[in-house]
């Protein structure tokens, strides 16, 4: 079995990578919490047992889980990655000034690799630097600031769909949009580059590329259908470099871009739209009929070619992925409360195992008995903390490899 193959949405799970939420999620400061994107505080023992009962699910069907943080060790083990790592996050922590930069590269130098990983996800405290034993004191260490960090932590790390995601058998690396989350990023980059089971797969878009993207924006339609939404994180460019990578490649032959509001309610594509088995999709009310859709393929020459589709989605899709009828299952029935309420708390956000079986939190009661009522086998988690940093199972999980469909 290849390591990565992914050319479905709904195909057999058979590898995936989590991260069990930990010390990045504690560091949530209220005060703050609009900067560091999040909206609440979870409770972090419930939310490690939730996410401990999603991973049990996941081994239960099936699926290999595999851990960010195993995979991030393995990867930085030779100290030339280990140190080529820490130069890469000095650029993109947003350390305010030189002097600093050089007492944080010096105190992480010094760190373990669990150690390395442990302060990176926590974030560098001011608390954590000892001033009294530094010599040269940089103006940073001296003036008082309210803002607990050095660096910022990355609570939303247990969200492993955002940074990267399979296609094919090659990857996207994250570029993500919020400047708070950029460290994020580099996780899945150094697996890419020095892990074993990674270094040799495609890259299909890279973060440093100069255009954001995030992995909730893509689903894997088919071997030969990508969805691609054109989010508040994610921009016009990124959609044109991977269609034309993707395109030009052979073997797919449409991209499907939705034009999403740019607000966090709507922050990508899979809150609202995922594919639930062959014919059947679980959406909110939204998608059916307020966003504009649009086609993006190849012409003969080879240059990418845009329109816009002026059929109905479901039409859209039956014809892009070959099928004579599509069943649409409404979250929370399509009800204007119900659907508000069960969309807020990641209704549409679920996690394909199998062709018409799937993960979804528990809380969602309205949207889970229809989905059973349209022949969907229906696994559920809580998700009471889980669901505060908004998102839901398939923003929890990164898909490695599945079974083909077809």
């Amino acid at each position: 079995m290849s390591y990565i193959k992914l050319q479905s949405e709904i195909g057999k799970l058979n590898r995936v990578m989590l991260h069990s939420p930990g010390i990045e999620v504690e560091q949530l400061v209220p005060d703050y919490l609009e900067h560091m994107l999040f909206e609440d505080t979870p409770y972090i023992p419930v939310a490690k047992l939730e996410h401990k009962a999603f991973a049990d699910v996941l081994e239960s069907v099936g699926a290999e889980v595999v851990y960010l943080e195993d995979l991030f060790l393995e990867a930085i083990k030779s100290e030339q990655a280990k140190k080529e790592y820490i130069e890469d996050y000095i650029k993109v922590a947003n350390i305010n000034s030189q002097s600093l930069q050089e007492v944080i590269r010096e105190y992480l130098s010094y760190k373990s690799d669990k150690e390395l990983f442990y302060e990176v996800c926590k974030g560098i405290r001011r608390s954590d630097i000892n001033v009294q034993n530094i010599d040269a004191k940089p103006l940073s260490l001296l003036v008082k600031d309210d803002y607990p960090f050095f660096t910022d932590p990355v609570p939303s790390l247990y969200f492993t769909r955002d940074i990267s995601i399979c296609i094919g058998n090659g990857m996207i690396i994250s570029a993500m949009s919020m400047p708070f989350r950029k460290r994020e990023q580099l996780f899945m980059r150094y697996i890419q580059k020095y892990h074993k089971d990674f270094q040799d797969c495609p890259l299909w878009y890279d973060y440093n590329l100069g255009f954001s993207v995030e992995g909730g924006d893509v689903l894997v339609l088919s071997d030969e259908v990508i969805a691609i939404g054109y989010s508040q994180r994610r921009s016009l460019g990124t959609i044109e470099n991977i269609a034309k990578k993707l395109l030009r490649r052979g073997r797919y032959k449409h991209l499907i871009g939705f034009n999403l509001p740019k607000s966090r309610k709507f922050m990508h594509l899979d809150v609202l739209f995922t594919m639930v088995d062959y014919d059947k999709f679980l959406v909110a009310p939204q998608v059916l009929n307020e966003f504009d859709v649009y086609d993006l393929t190849l012409d003969s020459f080879g240059n990418l070619q845009s329109n816009n589709q002026k059929q109905s989605l479901r039409d859209i899709l039956k014809q892009a992925l070959g099928i004579s009828a599509v069943d649409f299952i409404q979250v929370g029935g399509g009800d204007p409360i119900h659907a508000a309420r069960e969309h807020w708390n990641m209704g549409s956000n679920s996690l394909a195992v199998a062709p018409g079986e799937i993960i979804t939190y528990s809380r969602n009661d309205i949207t889970n008995n229809l989905l059973v009522q349209h022949g969907i086998k229906v696994h559920t988690i809580p998700g009471g903390e889980l669901s505060r940093g908004r998102g839901g199972p398939r923003c929890m999980s990164m898909p490695i490899n599945r079974d083909s469909v077809r």
